[in-house]
Formats: C-alpha cells, sequence, structure tokens
C-alpha cells in the first residue's frame, strides 16, 4: 500500500486523531497550520512535522487535509496555496464536496466517530465515508481509510449529510439524554454517578442485540399509567416534561407498528 506524504490546516481534536493515526500507519506528516498556533505548534512537534503559520504546505505534500470547522472549509479551500497536483481533502460530515470549489484532486474523508480532546478513539474500528471528485482521487482516499480505519465507504455528499444526522441522534443526542438524567437525578438527591452502571449495560445491550430489541421501558410497554406519573413528577421542568412526552410516544408508536 502506497504512503503518502500528509498536510493539515487545523490542530483540533479530528486533526490530532488522525495525525497520530496516519503517522501510525506509516505516512509521514508533513506540516500542520492551524489559527490557533499553540495547538499546530503542539501537534507539529508531536508528528515531527514543520509548523506553519500560513495557508500553504510543502512542495512535497500529497494530501492537504482542512481539519477545520464546518464554516470555514470553503473559505480556507479558496485561499490556501498548494501544488497543483496536491489532493485536498476535507473531513466533514455535513459539508459538500463543491465546497472544495474543485472538479479534480479533491475529496471528503469523514470518519464517523466522536472526537474528545484526551480520549483519541482507535481509528482501527471506525468507518470512513469518502467522495471524490474523480476516480484517481477516489483511488487515494480509498487507500487511507484502510490503511488507517475500519474501512473506506463510498458516498455522495446527501448521504454523507443524512449519515451525520444519524451520527447526531446517536452520539451528541444520546449523551444529552445522559445529561438530563443526571440532573434529574440531582433534583431526587442522588449522586448522579449511581447511574453510571446503567449507562454502561445499557450500552453492552445495544451492541450485543442492536437497539430495538435493547429497548425496555414504560413507553415500549405502552404503559400510559406510569408514563403520566413521570411526566407530572417532572413539573419541577416544563421543557423536560414536553422532552418525555414526545420521546415516550416516539417510542410507543415505533412499537405499535410493529418495527421490529
Amino acid at each position: 500500500m502506497a504512503t503518502y506524504n500528509i498536510s493539515f490546516i487545523g490542530a483540533g481534536n479530528v486533526a490530532s486523531s488522525l495525525c497520530a493515526g496516519l503517522a501510525a500507519a506509516g505516512h509521514r506528516i508533513v506540516s500542520v497550520a492551524s489559527k490557533s498556533g499553540d495547538s499546530a505548534g503542539e501537534l507539529a512537534a508531536v508528528t515531527g512535522a514543520q509548523h506553519r503559520t500560513d495557508l500553504s504546505v510543502p512542495d512535497s505534500c500529497d494530501i492537504l487535509f482542512l481539519a477545520v470547522t464546518d464554516s470555514a472549509i470553503a473559505e480556507v479551500a479558496a485561499r490556501v496555496e498548494i501544488p497543483s497536483r496536491t489532493l485536498l481533502v476535507h473531513t466533514a460530515g455535513s459539508v459538500s464536496l463543491a465546497a472544495l470549489g474543485r472538479d479534480r484532486n479533491a475529496g471528503v474523508f469523514y470518519p464517523l466517530q466522536t472526537f474528545t480532546r484526551g480520549f483519541s478513539p482507535d481509528l482501527g474500528k471506525v468507518p470512513f465515508f469518502i467522495e471524490a471528485t474523480d476516480s484517481d482521487a477516489m483511488e487515494v482516499i480509498r487507500e487511507l481509510g484502510k490503511s488507517v480505519g475500519a474501512g473506506s465507504w463510498e458516498c455522495d455528499s446527501l448521504q454523507r449529510s443524512k449519515l451525520h444526522v444519524a451520527a447526531v441522534f446517536t452520539n451528541n443526542f444520546s449523551n444529552f439524554m445522559m445529561t438530563t438524567g443526571e440532573v434529574i437525578a440531582a433534583e431526587a438527591g442522588f449522586d448522579p454517578s449511581l447511574l453510571k452502571p446503567l449507562a454502561e449495560e445499557t450500552m453492552r445491550k445495544v451492541l450485543r442485540m442492536g437497539p430495538v430489541m435493547a429497548q425496555t421501558g414504560p413507553a415500549k410497554r405502552d404503559d400510559e399509567g406510569t408514563v403520566k406519573s413521570h411526566i407530572d413528577l417532572l413539573s419541577f421542568s416544563p421543557e423536560h416534561q414536553e422532552l418525555y412526552r414526545l420521546i415516550s410516544s416516539m417510542i410507543s408508536g415505533h412499537y405499535k407498528k410493529g418495527m421490529i
């Protein structure tokens, strides 16, 4: 498998994880730049790369990753100074390939994973969803996914955006549900950490059985009495009441339709 000289613009959580994973897979990180010079300097030092303060890359750069905020991708892509042969790639789930402003030698390399500083994921288990302007770019990006992750899945920008929505439900929304659970446990006078064994067992079952089969609770049983009593108990927070009511209704409706 080919190895590549890779540069990054952006030095946040995604860039840090990808830098480490790509370097471990045998690729060479040649430069890192970001709006915040400190983070780019630190990441460059760790990977043995050049620290750059502008939107340029070394002449040896084969692939440039734009690991910047979604709203900045189009602007940075328009301003970046790279050799004509350098493949330009962004890592966002909800930003189209067209945002890169190129009809050749550009692509998307979206890791379906959550990234938080201090909690580096095992990239070997991460699927990458890829798109490219041309077949040559696609082949390079496909190879990268195989070298650093669980593989590459081709998709267009619309499919990837929908997958990003699925990821928000799976990760961001489920995490906020646990935040809400902690608030309610604290309201009852208990240490929220007492919910941790429940969270662990819930995820264990989801991973083993799938979320449809793992679902339990009063809404799934269509236990209207318990649902009503829970809503009454949430009288201290109209927002929590509405959230409980909506989600219980959706769970009940899902299982009444026999969608199992």
